[in-house]
């Protein structure tokens, strides 16, 4: 399996990341934070479905940007998945006719039906994309999230999207037996837990505490750093000298 943190914009220092997408196997967006800008126009085209964790905007910023610009080429539907909030909020705040036009209503200008549709998915019930098995993950966040377990022949990758301290993804994890790597959000360094717990985000140091649930030795990636404080949390996670743990690299395609 390929997974490839996009990039959150086209210049350099390209290791800061406001927004958040995976592109898994070139075809399959998880998150659409930016991948309406993170990818060329060519590999834009293959993506035709988008698995969205939860609606805060560094994880839906370019989507509708996305679905605008492939429409043209579409010759079946973007299909979105995620749980049911994900959806209605989605529906609700974004495409919507205000802030951006209701896809799910306009005609596919090369087939037949609409141009946008929705997948709801449940938590612990696999669904198939592209040949992926993928499913929901229940985590801790402030709004409805999930992370994914994804999931091709030969391997198993784990998101845990934005989260804090959290039981079931770390279950899920010692559960999967083709679990190959883990992308987990570590977004605050811990001279600032008190407003990571607030906003549900890992700091290293409360990573660090929720990492004994896990029984696997594989690699833990960690993703979503806040650009300004991305070299304090990059160091703070060298420093607890976990050999599981790093920091994830944007832009390039790790292979699982």
């Amino acid at each position: 399996m390929l997974v490839r943190l996009l990039p959150s914009h086209g210049r350099e220092p390209l290791r800061l990341q406001p927004f958040t997408t995976f592109l898994i196997d070139g075809k399959v967006a998880l998150d659409g934070g930016s991948v309406g800008i993170g990818l060329t126009p060519d590999e834009q085209r293959h993506v035709k479905n988008v698995l969205v964790s939860h609606t805060h905007a560094d994880h839906t910023a370019s989507l509708p940007i996305f679905v605008a610009e492939v429409y043209p080429f579409l010759d079946r539907p973007i299909l979105i998945h995620g749980t049911a909030p994900v959806i209605r909020s989605l529906k609700k705040d974004v495409f919507n006719e205000r802030v951006w036009p209701d896809f799910h209503r306009i005609a596919l200008a090369r087939g037949a039906g609409s141009a946008l549709k929705y997948h709801a998915c449940r938590f612990g019930k696999p669904f198939v994309v592209e040949g992926l098995k993928c499913t929901a993950v229940p985590v801790n966040h402030t709004v409805d999230t999930s992370g994914f377990l994804i999931e091709d022949k030969t391997s198993a990758v784990l998101f845990s999207s934005d989260t804090s301290s959290t039981d079931e993804l770390w279950r899920v994890a010692n559960r999967s037996r083709k679990l190959r790597a883990i992308y987990v959000d570590v977004s605050y360094p811990s001279t600032m837990e008190t407003l990571a717990r607030r906003s549900c985000h890992f700091t290293p140091s409360a990573l660090a505490r929720d990492l004994k649930k896990l029984k696997r030795d594989v690699p833990v990636l960690a993703v979503h750093l806040k650009p300004t404080l991305r070299d304090e949390v990059a160091a703070e996670i060298e420093a607890l000298g976990d050999p599981r743990l790093s920091v994830a690299m944007i832009g390039r395609d790790d292979r699982w």
